[in-house]
């Protein structure tokens, strides 16, 4: 009956870094790459390039330092993604133009950048991407063509493209970023929606359709959380319900009635508590709830609420009308100093002592 606290620990430790980590792999990447490319244009002395990627590699430092900070969360945001895809896109021109342009290989670095802004749900620019990906790529070539800006190559002698070729490869360019977007986007739908079906699988128990213990662990760090930054008071109720005689009505009407009970149970849960309250099927017969924010004396209000509703209950079996009870133990979390696992552990105390009085009853330390 023991909760897992080091399960709590590991979570509430993997709570305090933000959001913003999957983010920081890319943004460092984006520092590496830039300062690499800056060493490579300034050995090859093109001063105009060299300052450009310098603004770009002093841009992805300060973006860097925001997220790391956690001054700017780029997932809450949502012009976070279009102004580092401007830069890198702005920046990648130029390093295709100095590589050859119509012929580089940063032509590739497109569809890179494309396909990763394309992989979310909530903030997709890879429309975006391709779009301004095929102006600036077309805006390059014509600056060659009419002269603008000089024809540069690093990696071999320049060849001056023509119009066709610029509006060719313009043309493949576009369709190929869009077609990447389109791909990329449903892929990522459909793995979104896939790992979602999964987690509410794994987050649910499949006879009652309320959560399992490991999603119960999850919202207790949620409202641990809370307690913690709460500037006054923030208990945390637990309500441990066991139905009482359930493996007599097993033995007696079979399995099949003791799951309808145990259905209709959590359809008393479902329906008696508040919308921040958190029913779990704890294992067995047995049911814990969490009621965030909330002292003993409302706690054992909710209780009786609980258990008087699910005593009135007539559940209809083969001609006859079978009428359940459940025994309720209650403890608080007060703050975090006491560890949550000792809570529960109280509730299943007093759990034991109403069983002991008669079963069907609420039992808290107001009874001792």
């Amino acid at each position: 009956m023991k909760a897992n606290t080091e399960q709590l620990n590991l979570r509430a430790s993997s709570q305090t870094n933000s959001g913003s980590e999957k983010f920081q792999t890319a943004n460092l990447a984006r520092c590496i790459y830039t300062l690499v490319m800056v060493l490579v244009f300034y050995h090859f002395q093109l001063p105009w390039i060299v300052v450009i990627g310098s603004v770009h590699l002093v841009f992805s430092v300060i973006w860097f330092l925001l997220i790391h900070f956690d001054i700017l969360v780029e997932k809450d945001v949502w012009w976070s993604g279009y102004v580092p895809a401007t830069f890198d896109l702005i920046w990648l021109t130029v390093l295709a133009y100095g590589t050859g342009h119509i012929t580089s290989f940063f032509i590739l670095g497109y569809l890179g950048s494309i396909a990763l802004s394309s992989m979310s749900l909530d903030r997709n620019y890879g429309v975006y991407n391709a779009f301004l990906a095929t102006v600036l790529f077309s805006a390059m070539g014509f600056f060659v063509y009419y002269d603008v800006i000089p024809l540069v190559n690093i990696l071999m002698p320049p060849v001056k493209p023509t119009l066709l070729s610029i509006f060719i490869s313009s043309l493949l360019l576009g369709g190929s970023a869009f077609i990447v977007n389109q791909i990329v986007s449903k892929l990522f739908s459909s793995l979104t929606d896939v790992n979602e079906k999964l987690l509410a699988i794994a987050m649910t128990d499949p006879l009652t359709g309320i959560s399992n213990r490991r999603s119960f662990f999850s919202n207790l760090e949620i409202e641990m959380a809370r307690q913690h930054r709460s500037t006054s008071t923030y208990p945390i109720a637990f309500l441990l319900f066991d139905l009482d005689l359930f493996k007599s009505i097993n033995d007696t009407y079979g399995h099949e009635i003791g799951d309808l009970v145990l259905i209709e149970f959590a359809n008393v849960l479902k329906t008696s508590l508040r919308k921040q309250d958190f029913p779990a099927r704890w294992g067995g017969e047995e049911f814990l709830v969490l009621l965030p924010n909330t002292d003993l004396d409302g706690a054992i209000v909710t209780a009786e609420k609980i258990r008087s509703t699910f005593h009135s209950l007539k559940i209809p079996i083969k001609g006859k009308e079978l009428r359940c009870s459940t025994s309720v133990g209650i403890s608080i979390l007060k703050d975090q100093t006491t560890n949550p696992e000792s809570v529960i552990n109280l509730a299943d105390e007093f759990l034991y002592e109403a069983k002991r009085k008669g079963r069907n009853q609420v039992y808290s330390e107001k009874n001792l």
